[in-house]
């Protein structure tokens, strides 16, 4: 009882602990730093590492966080198709781009931005448009971060978070900065003062102040941009990229001495290549401004090559709007075809059934049949009996043969027998419908079981040239669920009828089904097209 208890507890304060995220972040971290982690199972271990990472992630809280808890929050929520895989694929984003991978963490967004479409979770969606606008704005495509923070916004304003709907509003600016539209830029940053100064804290409204006056420096207010750093900064401990906006705002004032004093403070601070190259840019027009054009040629190597490593950095694969509103298309017709597949289900199931009735009036016509052939055969075989010893060899061949057809068939028509004689009991009766139905619903439970299994994998390996065997040996670390996904794939069953045998949501099914065929895509066995030719 008191185990029981406990669990209960911690599984109360894990939800209230959710729900305070918003209102109250760094409360939230604070309560999930305290709980107590001996009395709690693994999967609530797991649960509170997860929201421990998506609250230092998201709200850029510092948090110390063991090594086995950071694992925890990136694995055990894999395939399970829930808001928690949504923050454990945006917390693996965040690890990518820590590692300096933009690629992957695209990937990861991506996967979670559709996952937490189908679920409807507009609270981790929201942040997801928010990170795919960083992404795009690193990669200077401009219009594609606008049109993922105007979703972010959208989102956010229906919830009505304030301050991420500023962080929103900041990510649209980033946008416009990269698309070069300074006075959209401005014209935004304007409009939302009042807000940033009623909701924001005093390091947000610095950080707010420093993009205001970049802006104002871009639309020929530099005298403003340069009394607004003044008021923020403190040249002796600030960025080599702050320093290097604010030396190019002195330059655009005619003050070249000035600017070139806080370039070369600028240069010697610790950067990275995108800061490197805005640096050398802005000294390169301070030194052409004071005429010292024999130091232009070094200059100009050093932008070079600041500009080079700069390109390979922000480099990502995926980068046009148009590939966006493919991919929302694809989306949205996804989410259609499951919402009508438990029609379609319902229609195939009559369907199957009537099927199922003129197979066993084809099976009782049979049987009669069969019965007057074997008459027949008796006489026949008093015939032949003149000449058995002479048909002695190919008689046990023939015998052999029949053992294994004889086999087969009971195996293959055992259940179809079953259900016949089940209607046979029962026509005509009360019981008709629901006898043949349970009947029906135990032949689809039975075709789970380990020796259905071990059937269809031995159909699939004689039919296909060991195929099922070529897969365990390409794919031997796959889980169970997926191995048996698999093998339905291969016996050419739908996904209809897979999620009947597998007890699965279908929608649940499409995503399972594209990861695995992703495995296989990215693989290097000699059979991959072999098997991608099952998933198309």
């Amino acid at each position: 009882m008191l185990v029981g208890g406990s669990c209960s507890k911690t599984k109360r304060t894990l939800e209230s602990v959710e729900k305070e995220m918003i209102d109250n972040p760094v409360n939230a971290l604070q309560t999930l730093i305290a709980m107590d982690t001996l009395s709690m199972s693994e999967s609530q271990k797991s649960r509170r590492a997860l929201l421990q990472a998506y609250l230092a992630i998201v709200w850029i809280i510092t948090t110390d966080m063991t090594p086995a808890d950071l694992n925890r929050s990136v694995t055990a929520f894999e395939g399970q198709c829930t808001t928690d895989e949504v923050k454990s694929l945006i917390i693996k984003s965040e690890f990518a781009k820590a590692n300096g991978n933009p690629v992957v963490r695209l990937e990861l967004l991506k996967d979670a931005e559709f996952l937490a479409s189908q679920l409807d979770d507009d609270q981790d969606l929201a942040f997801v448009y928010l990170y795919l606008s960083q992404v795009y704005r690193n990669g200077f495509n401009g219009s594609v971060s606008q049109y993922y923070a105007n979703k972010a916004l959208a989102l956010f304003n229906k919830l009505g978070y304030r301050k991420q709907s500023i962080d929103a509003r900041m990510a649209i600016v980033g946008g416009l900065v990269v698309s070069r539209d300074y006075a959209t830029a401005l014209d935004s940053l304007l409009a939302m003062e009042s807000d940033v100064q009623a909701y924001s804290t005093n390091s947000y409204k610095e950080y707010f102040r420093d993009t205001l006056a970049r802006a104002l420096s871009e639309n020929n207010r530099s005298e403003e941009a340069i009394e607004i750093w003044r008021g923020i900064i403190d040249v002796d401990n600030t960025t080599s990229n702050i320093l290097a906006h604010w030396a190019n705002a002195y330059l655009y004032t005619n003050q070249p001495d000035s600017a070139e004093i806080l370039i070369n403070k600028a240069i010697v601070l610790p950067h990275n290549s995108s800061d490197e190259y805005l640096c050398r840019n802005v000294q390169y027009a301070i030194v052409e401004r004071l005429g010292r054009r024999a130091e232009l040629p070094h200059i100009d190597s050093l932008r070079s090559k600041a500009a080079h490593a700069d390109y390979y950095e922000r480099k990502i694969e995926e980068s046009s709007l148009a590939l966006n509103e493919k991919y929302e298309s694809v989306t949205s017709s996804a989410w259609k075809e499951i919402e009508s597949a438990k029609n379609r289900a319902l229609i195939i199931f009559f369907v199957f059934t009537i099927l199922l009735l003129v197979m066993i009036g084809g099976i009782l016509f049979y049987r009669k049949r069969t019965q007057l052939l074997k008459v027949e055969n008796e006489n026949n075989l008093l015939k032949l009996q003149k000449i058995e010893h002479n048909m002695f060899e190919n008689e046990r061949k023939h015998n052999e043969v029949s053992e294994k057809i004889a086999a087969l068939f009971k195996s293959r028509f055992n259940t179809i027998d079953q259900l016949a004689s089940a209607y046979f009991e029962c026509k005509e009766t009360r019981q008709e419908q629901k006898r043949i139905f349970g009947e029906a619903k135990s032949v689809i439970d039975a075709f789970g079981s380990n020796e259905s299994l071990r059937e269809l994998e031995e159909i699939v390996n004689t039919s296909n040239d060991n195929l099922m065997l070529s897969f365990d040996t390409d794919f031997p670390k796959l889980s169970i669920s997926q191995r048996k996904l698999a093998l339905f794939i291969f016996c050419g069953l739908s996904l209809q009828s897979i999620s009947v045998f597998l007890g699965t949501d279908l929608r649940n099914l499409y995503v399972y089904k594209s990861r695995l065929k992703n495995l296989i895509s990215k693989s290097d066995s000699l059979k991959k097209e072999i098997y991608l030719s099952y998933f198309s």
